[in-house]
């Protein structure tokens, strides 16, 4: 059913799983399962064997936050039997929301400092402009340009909520928010989920993503 896949490949591309992945994700897990493609049937493939591969993939997700949301659009499609209408940004009463002024200097250097102290976290880094503020001990300074161009790379795929890929010893995330793009770089075997939530709560004063 073309309307539960693509409310679903929108979702995971969320967490950084791009599109063409998340079919493939999709589909193993389709036929893994046996369901049909009646509405409902998509619910419980979201609520069961989707969520098994992606876990298999990201240990610590629980499917929450913006998977959560995905599911109550799936249940809505399968209550109605039709296609859901276009549905707007989740407001802050549906989700956690925390708002950060980065014209603020002061407010950056209190996200950087925050962002720093995550379980696990190597370093972090601002980055607008071709400028970076960073919270890095030891990094090179190419760093903010490979950071920059990561980001450039996941943006083509099409615009995303949190960005995430791992290297051989780190795990790096990406979080839009206006004209700045906040990076957090965490040691291998951190809490992937919380810091994907963490990140995702983030916006933006003026409500740029």
């Amino acid at each position: 059913m073309q309307e539960a896949e693509e409310i679903l490949v929108d979702t995971l591309s969320g967490y950084g799983i791009p599109p063409a992945a998340g079919r493939n994700l999709i589909k193993k897990a389709r036929e893994k399962s046996g369901l049909g493609d009646r509405p409902a049937d998509w619910v419980r493939l979201a609520e069961g064997p989707l969520l098994e591969e992606i876990q298999a993939i990201i240990p610590v997700f629980q499917g929450t936050g913006a998977y959560a949301d995905a599911l109550v659009r799936l249940r809505r499609l399968a209550r109605r039997g039709a296609p859901p209408p276009p549905q707007a940004p989740a407001s802050p009463a549906a989700r956690r929301v925390r708002w950060v002024n980065l014209a603020d200097p002061a407010q950056r250097e209190r996200l950087l400092s925050e962002l720093a102290r995550e379980e696990g976290a190597i370093g972090v880094a601002l980055l607008a402009n071709g400028e970076a503020e960073m919270r890095f001990p030891g990094a090179s300074g190419n760093l903010p340009r490979l950071f920059y161009a990561a980001h450039r790379v996941l943006s083509r795929r099409r615009p995303y909520r949190v960005g995430y890929f791992a290297t051989g010893e780190a795990e790096v995330f990406f979080r839009p928010l206006g004209k700045y793009v906040a990076v957090l770089v965490t040691r291998k075997g951190a809490n992937l989920g919380r810091v994907l939530t963490r990140l995702a709560e983030l916006q933006a004063e003026g409500g740029f993503e």
